[in-house]
């Protein structure tokens, strides 16, 4: 391998936030016989079908969704999990976009749900959280228990009340960006009686 195709690698996967298809370097004069060599010499990394990242990169699912859906915001059962504040185990990656956006294509066995959401509610809260040496986009702690009470259908009530409960526990809890975030989703009314009985 050339160290300029190396070089185009590199800048390839820069281009590509860490993680590039099978058809981009198909694009940029790789060869299937160029992608199993850099496999073998360890510069690559088949994650999934036609899709690979650098070898020394230890990436979860999260991650990967969150690298292959840049735009997104990781919400919901993936933030609840992320911060500790339910005992759930979520089968799906959870990833908010603004209404309209498209979703980029999925590998198939990475689950991914997507939640399109008007641009004031996805536009608040988010912040950067960190997996395994990753920074990712992924709302707040209050955005999130917010959320948990906006998307009643998806979410249990029990869930999440748990979740509130929790919160509301840690001494950073604050109730006051909390109701904010609960005013803005139009939660507010639902919210405060649970939060008045906990504190």
């Amino acid at each position: 391998m050339t160290d300029a195709k190396i070089i185009l690698l590199n800048n390839l996967l820069v281009a590509n936030n860490g993680i590039v298809k099978t058809e981009t370097l198909a694009k940029n004069g790789f060869s299937s016989r160029d992608i199993k060599r850099l496999n073998e010499d360890g510069l690559l990394k088949r994650i999934k079908q036609g899709y690979y990242i650098e070898k020394q990169s230890e990436v979860c699912d999260t991650v990967i969704a969150a690298r292959l859906i840049p735009m997104g915001v990781l919400c919901l059962y993936t933030a609840v999990d992320f911060y500790g504040l339910a005992t759930v185990n979520p089968s799906e990656i959870c990833v908010a976009l603004p209404r309209g956006a498209t979703c980029p294509v999925i590998p198939p066995n990475l689950y991914v749900k997507v939640y399109h959401m008007a641009k004031s509610h996805f536009e608040a809260g988010i912040s950067e959280a960190e997996i395994n040496g990753a920074t990712v986009r992924m709302y707040n702690a209050e955005k999130t228990v917010c959320d948990c009470f906006k998307y009643e259908n998806e979410v249990e009530r029990n869930v999440a009340l748990e979740v509130l409960k929790n919160y509301i526990a840690r001494s950073s809890c604050n109730i006051q960006k909390l109701l904010e975030y609960a005013k803005l989703i139009g939660k507010k009314k639902i919210i405060y009686p649970y939060v008045e009985a906990l504190i």
